[in-house]
């Protein structure tokens, strides 16, 4: 959106909807045994069937962990719906299992790595898995993240093709929703060696893995969040550019073989729909983005932080109402270098440019949200970034590199995990993250829904749903389950009577 639009939308109507996005996030982690290993246990039995569960997902292996929260409005609540997973998660652990709470994979010794290749059930996805494991190998594959879905407010971006007059520059509201995407992902991409500082949490790797160079000196920000780490090869990078030649591009590469598909892309951010079909994606208009740059956060509890989510938001309505460069495919050119810089810098120290570069972004976002009257939290976000980048000790790779020990992680990332395994273990109530405002029996049905597959939407009370069948209930409910929460659903929701496979 120009900017000369940008004093209209702050005194429209339709500026409140800036700050009310929808966040959901994906975080992948590995189960782990107390000697740091990968866990030999099976995938969780109690889980429902990972062919259509919304929630409890596995990825390359079956130690793998993936947990999918629901879509939901702002970071907080986003956070709390994946604090609720990952209470689940460590309380179906075996006694000498753990999460192992970084991106970068424990210690694999040869049988580990024999293991990683065996240990696959999901046999629908065998085929591509092989596919993979050939090209990237599994030390590539088994790369852990935080990956954060966005979309902007869907009314928000009704009244922008409308009132400001965009139907007339854009043959449909599909092809608007697209440009209007793409710009928010080109921004990113510009911006992406500020979020790889503020949060990159990958120092090292416990293993010998075939991408890093001899010469590498470690710790480093960010081993995944650089051309080392979970990345397409240089031959293969897609270009952000245009829409137009990021399309073709992965057209051309699904079609003469160089991707097995679209879901083989692993640039910092995707555009997503309903469709797996590009074309048919961008006919119907992308429904949101997925980024993928953010490496786990260890220092939180959920794996992400709200204050991460919150940053993200900010930058990207305010990239909304804000010119991309003129120069934009040299300033992309540039940016790949600057974070390939910040990535693969000791996290000790910061590069001559940073300070003011990040200083003015800083500055820039606080101009916009005094204009548009953001909400308080998104200040805090503000002021964490800008002590972060006044003083590097502060940040997530720096605080990490103060606790490498004979070039391992491994003491720290076993500490964490045996304290957050202690501290799920001994949890008062059946989940914590909402236990202010749903009662206990309101959190056991959750609880056990999560568990056998049902969709649960918190919001004052909450909604079950399977299928098209939907329930809901208050948030303070009292209901005795004299047979368990599992055997009441199973009499609300005759769908789960159909075992599924795990």
């Amino acid at each position: 959106m120009p900017n000369k639009l940008r004093e209209t939308l702050a005194q429209a109507k339709i500026a409140p909807k800036l700050f009310t996005g929808l966040f959901g996030v994906e975080v992948e982690e590995h189960r782990i045994t107390t000697d740091g290993r990968l866990s030999r246990y099976p995938y969780p039995s109690k889980y429902a069937s990972r062919k259509t569960h919304p929630y409890l997902q596995s990825d390359f292996t079956d130690s793998m962990l993936e947990l999918v929260t629901e879509p939901t409005k702002g970071g907080l609540q986003a956070i709390k719906n994946l604090k609720i997973l990952q209470q689940i998660s460590q309380e179906h652990l075996n006694k000498d299992e753990r999460i192992w709470p970084f991106s970068m994979p424990p210690k694999l010794v040869d049988d580990d790595l024999e293991f990683a290749h065996n240990n696959f059930s999901r046999d629908w996805f065998q085929t591509y898995r092989d596919y993979l494991e050939r090209k990237y190998g599994i030390e590539h594959e088994i790369i852990c993240g935080t990956h954060i879905n966005y979309s902007l407010n869907e009314d928000l971006v009704y009244s922008l093709y409308h009132e400001f007059h965009f139907n007339e520059k854009y043959p449909t509201f599909a092809a608007f929703r697209n440009a209007t995407y793409f710009k928010l992902a080109q921004s990113f991409a510009l911006y992406r060696w500020f979020f790889t500082y503020l949060f990159g949490a990958s120092p090292l790797s416990e293993n010998h893995y075939r991408k890093l160079p001899e010469d590498l000196k470690l710790p480093v920000r960010s081993l995944r969040s650089s051309s080392l780490g979970y990345s397409n090869t240089n031959k293969e990078a897609i270009s952000y550019d245009s829409l137009t030649a990021q399309v073709e591009q992965m057209e051309n590469y699904v079609n003469d073989g160089t991707f097995y598909s679209i879901h083989e892309f692993y640039g910092p951010v995707r555009l997503k729909g309903r469709s797996d079909d590009l074309r048919k994606m961008l006919d119907d208009g992308v429904d949101y983005l997925e980024f993928r740059a953010f490496d786990l956060d260890p220092l939180s509890r959920a794996g992400v932080s709200d204050d991460t989510l919150d940053l993200l938001e900010l930058f990207l309505v305010y990239s909304l109402v804000t010119d991309l460069p003129s120069d934009l495919p040299k300033r992309l050119a540039e940016s790949l270098k600057l974070n390939e810089e910040v990535a693969l810098e000791n996290p000790n120290e910061q590069p001559d440019w940073l300070q003011t570069r990040a200083t003015e972004l800083i500055n820039n976002l606080h101009l916009f949200a005094e204009q548009f009257r953001a909400p308080e939290k998104y200040l805090r976000t503000l002021a964490i970034a800008e002590k972060r980048v006044a003083n590097v000790k502060l940040t997530i790779g720096a605080q990490l590199a103060s606790r490498v020990e004979d070039n391992s992680l491994v003491t720290y990332g076993l500490k964490i995990a045996n304290d957050r395994y202690a501290s799920f273990l001994n949890a008062s109530q059946p989940l914590v993250a909402i236990a202010n405002d749903y009662s206990r029996s309101a959190q056991q049905l959750i609880k056990a829904a999560i568990i056998m597959g049902i969709r649960v939407q918190l919001h004052h009370g909450f909604k079950l749903t399977m299928g098209n069948h939907h329930e809901l209930f208050e948030a303070q409910m009292n209901i005795e389950f004299p047979n368990g929460p599992e055997e009441y659903l199973r009499s609300i929701f005759a769908e789960l009577s159909n075992p599924n496979e795990k």
